[in-house]
């Protein structure tokens, strides 16, 4: 709509500056009076069900957060022009969450205007809770020992209470999940490194996030709230990090430790674990070796042996009395093992492991966290395909390449025929 037909097609009227500034006012008025009047049929929106898991009589969210008299007064900030940051620091958690939502539910059903500007600062000012937050409750997965993924998305919360609630309700559903409260920044000594709980969802790949799930909510992203640790960040100097990997990892353990059936799930489960299969191809991982002899650290964190050097790897012992090797995915979840000073660490890749478990049972990926014992055979299985796969696709492009500049060749040679 333009400026003219808001103020009523009268190209010709000439107006001083205080009052064209108060024709706009008032059409600006106009507008967003007609779409609240398109919006009187609409009831307010209440809360969204917990997830698509439909189990019978069994509650999909928790009791109603806001009341109806409270969404009446607040409801109306979504017609404000200009909506004020004061006045949305003046409402609480759930309340700003319910104006996020009635923006976002009756835009959909009628345009309001200004839309993007005004929700964005409602989003932002969420988002500035979560970030200045003290601490946050997250649910657990109790099998796991890490946050609960739920289709995708790892589950936050402003209160203690209502984690628990939605605990509850995910305990309904079969999920051994418990509510751990979390200091977001830990207290740190000066020039120590950077390792606050949103650098440990980065490790495990855990970037889709809910405030307040099973409530008004909204989703969002880990680097919305802190930037990915850069390699001047590392828990240990050129230590890798495997963020697919580990999310992968999770999402596969925490789906086949789950006690239910239903349709799909045999495929569902095999397409996670071919997921955390591909990702171990490409991983690095963190290897605890003691070393006699020459040994030259590279810059990516390798090293590169010597003819005559004596090394020897870290080895856990499991209950049967087989011999693993721990291979870790990043600081993180290196620093669980507490090796003495004797251990030194070196990186490397998922070849490189297989070669060297070939008098071993198996490997043991992050074994005081994910807990993952591969036998030797899947390892040199894997490593095998992979091989397969990398050979293929090489001869692929080589034989691409080659037609391409056969092609290339040909159309020169003919361009010169027809000259």
């Amino acid at each position: 709509m333009g400026l003219f037909s808001l103020l009523g097609g009268k190209k010709e009227k000439e107006l001083h500056p205080g009052q064209l500034d108060e024709e706009i006012r008032r059409a600006r008025e106009r507008e967003l009076e007609e779409v609240r009047e398109a919006h009187a049929e609409l009831d307010w929106p209440v809360i969204p069900k917990l997830n698509h898991v439909n189990l019978p009589g069994v509650e999909c969210c928790l009791a109603e957060t806001v009341p109806e008299e409270r969404k009446d007064d607040i409801g109306q900030i979504i017609y404000e022009d200009d909506i004020s940051i004061d006045e949305l620091r003046e409402l609480n958690d759930q309340e700003l969450l319910f104006v996020l939502t009635t923006f976002d539910e009756f835009d959909r059903e009628v345009p309001i205007p200004d839309y993007e500007r005004n929700r964005r600062k409602v989003y932002n000012e969420i988002i500035r809770r979560v970030r200045d937050a003290e601490f946050l409750y997250v649910i657990y997965d109790k099998t796991t020992g890490y946050p609960f993924i739920d289709h995708g998305y790892g589950l936050l919360y402003f209160g203690k209470e209502m984690a628990e609630e939605a605990a509850e309700l995910y305990k309904k559903q079969y999920r051994q999940v418990i509510v751990k409260e979390i200091e977001v920044e830990p207290k740190q000594e000066d020039g120590a490194v950077r390792n606050g709980y949103f650098d440990f969802l980065y490790c495990i790949g855990l970037e889709d996030l809910i405030i307040d799930n099973g409530a008004y909510r909204v989703k969002f992203k880990r680097d919305e709230i802190s930037a990915a640790p850069g390699e001047w960040n590392r828990m240990i100097k050129d230590a890798p990090v495997n963020p697919q990997l580990c999310f992968s990892m999770l999402d596969m353990l925490e789906e086949r430790r789950w006690p239910v059936k239903y349709e799909k799930r045999d495929e569902i489960l095999a397409l996670k674990e071919k997921r955390m299969i591909g990702n171990l191809f490409t991983g690095k991982y963190i290897v605890p070796m003691q070393y006699e002899g020459h040994a030259e650290k590279t810059e990516n964190g390798r090293v590169r042996m010597g003819k005559d050097t004596k090394f020897t790897f870290f080895m856990v012992k499991t209950a049967d009395d087989k011999i693993f090797m721990p291979v870790f995915t990043d600081g993180f979840e290196f620093s669980k093992m507490k090796l003495g000073h004797e251990w030194n660490a070196a990186v490397f890749s998922f070849s490189d492991i297989a070669r060297f478990i070939r008098d071993k049972d198996g490997v043991a990926i992050n074994p005081a966290g994910h807990r993952i014992f591969m036998p030797k055979e899947q390892i040199i299985a894997i490593d095998g395909a992979n091989r397969a796969y990398r050979e293929t696709k090489a001869q692929q492009t080589a034989k691409d390449e080659g037609d391409t500049v056969k092609r290339a060749v040909n159309g020169a040679m003919a361009q010169m025929e027809n000259n």
